[in-house]
């Protein structure tokens, strides 16, 4: 690795503009910064995946947080030099080769950057870069360099995701840290709306624009990624407003199961109060079995002990018309007697 011309490329990038407080305010780019940029960009597409020597010396200069982050905080006007800025930095985020040397030292640049990334402004930054391709989208004049900066940005969010591993020195000491900063990445992506972009992305992979079917897998572990760790669950009773876990939700259904009993109670209750309406009615009545006979009964049609005054007849075989019982506008049987 050429480490003095890797040095003059990222020292010629530009500087930090600070306050007296040490407090960044602004950004100086460099005379040649968008060529140093590409050039820096050139280095690590030629890095060795199994030493990424150029990815831990420019992790080792803190150039994500020294120049990266600023120019895309602070150059919005230059489109292509944040552009360019945002390539460097899918590259410095790629996963690392299941090969490589030195991964738990490489695991612990990462999660520095994830750190910068979650701390700065720069998501809505990027977010803002989707916002022609996704208008363009929406009026069906979608092209392909629209979706290459689709492609680009959800590469980012991907390899940000990715950085799950916790490094082995680290296990029994700052766990919580790592655990605490991968949720707040997904909470800051939930609040830039990242989460949306995705979902409707995902929408188009089988529209009528074909470039989306290429980004499957990306879309596919991009969503691993996000419920990666988290608890089933967790993950169902979480209310989307605030991120909380709805703690009111137990509550709500044992409320919910109450109301639905009450009101069981009260059409039972109706039911029975419209039985028992009737009930202070007898009499004699008629009714008329299913098999064309006539029985008389004596006191309440509704109650279960009814004295039978005429046994039914057998009706005579042929075509005989039977006389249907006299009811009443309610389809109730008439009575035929006086009450009592």
């Amino acid at each position: 690795m050429d480490t003095e011309g890797l040095s003059v490329i990222c020292a010629g990038i530009g500087i930090a503009e600070e306050d007296d407080n040490g407090n960044r305010i602004g950004y100086a780019k460099g005379q040649y910064c968008l060529d140093n940029l590409k050039d820096l960009l050139r280095f690590l597409r030629r890095d060795d995946p199994q030493t990424r020597d150029v990815f831990k010396q420019v992790c080792k200069w803190n150039i994500v947080s020294k120049d990266l982050i600023p120019i895309i905080e602070h150059c919005q006007d230059d489109r292509n030099l944040v552009l360019n800025a945002v390539k460097v930095l899918v590259f410095l985020t790629m996963p690392i080769e299941p090969t490589s040397k030195d991964i738990s030292q490489q695991l612990e640049y990462l999660w520095g950057l994830k750190s910068s990334v979650t701390c700065s402004d720069i998501v809505a930054v990027i977010v803002s870069l989707l916002e022609s391709p996704l208008e363009n989208l929406e009026s069906e004049a979608f092209t392909e360099d629209d979706w290459k900066l689709v492609q680009l940005v959800f590469t980012l969010f991907r390899n940000v995701l990715a950085i799950q591993e916790i490094p082995l020195q680290q296990k029994a000491g700052s766990a919580s840290q790592f655990l605490s900063l991968r949720d707040r990445y997904l909470e800051l992506l939930f609040h830039e709306n990242v989460m949306d972009l995705i979902i409707v992305i995902t929408q188009h992979v089988g529209g009528s624009y074909g470039y989306f079917r290429q980004d499957n897998l990306l879309l596919l572990e991009i969503f691993h990624y996000i419920f990666m760790g988290q608890e089933p669950e967790s993950t169902a009773k979480t209310h989307l407003k605030g991120f909380k876990v709805d703690e009111d939700t137990e509550d709500s259904l044992s409320s919910l199961k109450s109301i639905m009993e009450e009101e069981e109670e009260k059409r039972r209750l109706s039911r029975l109060h419209n039985m028992s309406r009737h009930s202070q009615f007898i009499g004699t009545f008629t009714r008329l079995t299913m098999d064309g006979s006539k029985t008389v009964l004596k006191g309440n049609p509704n109650s279960a002990s009814q004295d039978t005054l005429l046994k039914p007849h057998k009706i005579p075989r042929g075509r005989i018309a039977v006389e249907e019982p006299p009811t009443d506008c309610m389809g109730h049987w008439k009575i035929t007697s006086n009450q009592g």
